[in-house]
């Protein structure tokens, strides 16, 4: 029993000193640009030029490993492109992230991590998404605002999901949003802004709203029992 834990701790180690060593390299790249605003972000990317839709992509895909503020990436598709092209590369960008996500849980030991160290939520999506309607509920999980994007990403390519599923699923429940988002960042500075505010928070707000009044809320539970550990029958997920 000693030796299995022992193996456990070590491989948990060996797992946690690679990425931490990968995330300390990207971060301290000097192409790195540490943006702490959409204009920032804007103005490096424009920096590259006719590439700029491609790098504004490629750094997208790879975010998660940048650790660059998932908003600020949102808001500055329609900063750089204007909200028509914006909405086309925020897709394409939040897709490539999505898809890297979901090879890392296929292929990176993410079901591993999953049993080891998913806790109650791990366990609840999970339980969720081996389920049949599989299409549906990756949509649901991606137009409600509660769920994180990318901790689903690596649960659905853990649980082998089939991929055609997971793709299609996640652009249909990316494209509000990206209509939002781009929209909104266009009206900043304009009588527009409050208006495009407000349908912003209308794009989030009524998935939520329905999610809580449908069934669709009781495989996983009310938002008041998810952060619990138990779903709306009583069934406990532990830790």
């Amino acid at each position: 029993m000693k030796k299995k834990y022992l193996y456990l701790f070590l491989r948990v180690l060996v797992y946690l000193l690679v990425l931490g060593a990968i995330l300390y390299g990207l971060y301290e790249s000097p192409y790195n640009p540490h943006p702490h605003s959409a204009e920032d972000i804007r103005r490096w990317v424009v920096g590259f030029g006719v590439w700029a839709p491609l790098i504004y992509v490629a750094v997208y895909t790879i975010r998660p490993l940048l650790l660059f503020p998932t908003l600020l990436l949102n808001l500055s598709a329609g900063v750089l492109f204007g909200p028509w092209w914006g909405i086309l590369f925020l897709l394409l960008g939040g897709f490539g992230c999505a898809s890297f996500c979901y090879l890392l849980g296929r292929f990176g030991g993410g079901n591993w991590l999953l049993r080891n160290f998913g806790g109650s939520w791990g366990e609840r999506l999970t339980h969720y998404l081996v389920g049949s309607g599989s299409f549906k509920k990756m949509i649901i999980l991606r137009t409600v605002p509660i769920f994180p994007y990318d901790p689903v990403s690596i649960i659905a390519g853990s649980v082998r999901l089939p991929f055609k599923i997971y793709a299609a699923a996640t652009v249909l429940g990316m494209l509000p949003g990206a209509i939002a988002y781009n929209f909104l960042a266009d009206a900043f500075g304009t009588p527009r802004f409050y208006a495009a505010l407000a349908v912003t928070l209308l794009a989030f707000g009524i998935p939520l709203v329905w999610w809580q009044k449908n069934s669709a809320s009781q495989a996983l539970g009310s938002l008041k029992n998810f952060g619990k550990g138990s779903d709306n029958n009583g069934k406990e997920y532990r830790d």
